[in-house]
């Protein structure tokens, strides 16, 4: 396998980076939680659990119905473009949000304001990357682990921002407006850079791209040069092609058993008689995981920290600076999960199975966790790791389902030109989920105060289970290739 090249080492890099500071920029908003609950009107009256529950309902619906609606601009305008502007209103709208800690703002119709409007601009980040990706890394032989560790990047901003947030709220609990400062500056600047370092599509396509109207104007006026010739120099040249071809046939013959273009560029096609599903059945199915994936994860993203801060483990008491650290813990952990799927899904093409076995996995896990807190016995160290075992199992389905299975599922469709659209296809709908976790998660906490939290994590749970439950017609077909010798495959192939 060739060496990256500076370029593409250039755009994995910015790539990775971007998105990192977008999730950098959105864990102020579950971190600090627990403090407006208790000191921030409207947050702190009696239905503060819900109050604050719908505003991240209605931020992650606004992401749900713009990133379905990006996806489809990708094909239509420069993914750069898009992504700079993209960063940039993420950055205002999130330093807006921790502005009205310094303005005294109690006003619920601004903060709703801005969270919806912090949802559609970060709608467009997600997307736009996946394409940019694609376009450059599309063809490696690498691509699968590539995509997921690409992934990762979502995990890695939950770390970085959940220790930025710990330093932000170093001065107390009342100046909770500094972490949404510093990492709405972190994500705009990304944007800043990107304008000026990141390309949006190698130099060869885009020569390719510049390329394409001058042969179209050169194939019209051949075409008008051939109509304005004589008719009988026409019929000689129709002679002489003629015993040309009658001499050639055999090369002609050869060259037309060889594959297709798209097949030598790696892509099947997609109507073989022993292929169950289209690709794009197979994305509906991946969007489905993926529902259900998102609306575990989002449950522990949005509510881990709040629930963190009731906990006293072993006579320690976890406070604010702790529950940062014990959430990046759970970020961390989804780092190596997406690194970890992404290697053995590069190395065995079984995408339906790992990810099944993932989820179930951390359905396993994400009881005892809760449990395992409420003992008297409990202690920090091994609460951490199973807090580690559950960021692990539960995150690498996400990425992998996130970043690499557009790619993958578009190859399919032999149209490298779509990965945008398929990306919203999978992901907007999907995007569903994160809008459910959260908000049954706050009404659970509003209206049982004694059962709230044995059912948000009875949720993570059952969620994990069903998405397991989801692929498997992938899992039968994996496993069905995997033992005629061919190694697993989606089932599209």
């Amino acid at each position: 396998m060739m060496p990256y090249t500076p370029l593409k080492l250039r755009v994995l890099a910015l790539s990775y980076l971007t998105y990192l500071s977008f999730f950098v920029s959105r864990e102020p908003y579950s971190l600090v939680k627990m403090t407006l609950l208790k000191t921030w009107n409207p947050f702190s009256e009696e239905d503060g659990w819900l109050t604050i529950g719908i505003l991240d309902s209605a931020y992650l619906t606004a992401y749900a119905v713009g990133v379905f609606a990006v996806g489809c601009l990708c094909e239509q305008l420069d993914s750069l473009h898009i992504l700079v502007t993209d960063c940039l209103a993420s950055g205002l709208t999130t330093f807006l949000y921790g502005l009205a800690d310094f303005w005294e703002v109690h006003n619920y119709w601004y903060f709703l304001t801005v969270r919806v409007a912090n949802g559609f601009a970060e709608a467009t980040g997600w997307p736009t990357l996946v394409t940019i990706m694609d376009f450059h890394f599309s063809a490696e032989p690498r691509s699968e682990f590539i995509m997921a560790a690409f992934g990762s990047c979502k995990f890695a901003g939950v770390m970085i921002g959940s220790i930025l947030s710990s330093f932000n709220l170093s001065l107390g609990e009342s100046d909770w407006g500094y972490p949404f400062i510093w990492c709405g500056l972190v994500v705009a600047l990304m944007g800043v850079v990107d304008f000026f370092l990141l390309p949006s599509q190698p130099p060869s396509r885009k020569r390719a791209s510049e390329a394409t109207p001058l042969l179209k104007e050169q194939g019209t006026a051949n075409s008008m040069k051939q109509t304005s010739e004589p008719k009988s120099k026409t019929l000689a040249s129709e002679a002489n092609s003629a015993t040309l071809g009658s001499e050639t046939t055999p090369n002609s013959e050869t060259r037309g058993s060889e594959p297709p273009n798209s097949a030598t560029l790696g892509s099947e096609p997609t109507n073989s008689a022993d292929s169950p599903v289209s690709s794009q059945q197979e994305a509906t199915e991946y969007s489905a995981h993926l529902f259900f994936i998102k609306l575990s994860v989002y449950v522990i993203l949005y509510w881990l920290p709040p629930w963190l801060e009731t906990l006293t483990i072993n006579g320690t008491e976890i406070h604010y600076r702790l529950a940062c650290y014990v959430t990046a813990v759970w970020g961390f952990g989804g780092f190596l999960g997406s690194l970890v799927l992404g290697l053995l899904v590069h190395s065995t093409k079984m995408y339906g199975v790992f990810s099944c076995l993932f989820s179930v996995s951390a359905g396993a896990v994400a009881l005892p966790v809760y449990w395992y807190s409420g003992t008297a016995g409990a202690a920090l160290p091994l609460f951490t790791l199973l807090i580690l075992l559950l960021g692990t199992a539960q995150n690498g389905p996400y990425a992998l389902s996130a970043a690499c299975m557009p790619s993958v599922i578009n190859k399919l469709g032999g149209d490298a030109q779509l990965v945008g659209m398929v990306t919203g296809i999978i992901d907007g709908p999907s995007a569903l989920g994160a809008v459910f976790g959260p908000l049954s998660g706050s009404l659970f906490l509003q209206y049982s105060a004694s059962l709230g939290w044995t059912l948000v994590f009875g949720v993570v749970a059952l969620s994990m289970f069903v998405a397991a439950a989801v692929l498997t017609r992938q899992v039968l077909w994996n496993l069905k290739h995997f033992r005629e010798g061919g190694g697993g495959v989606q089932a599209s192939r």
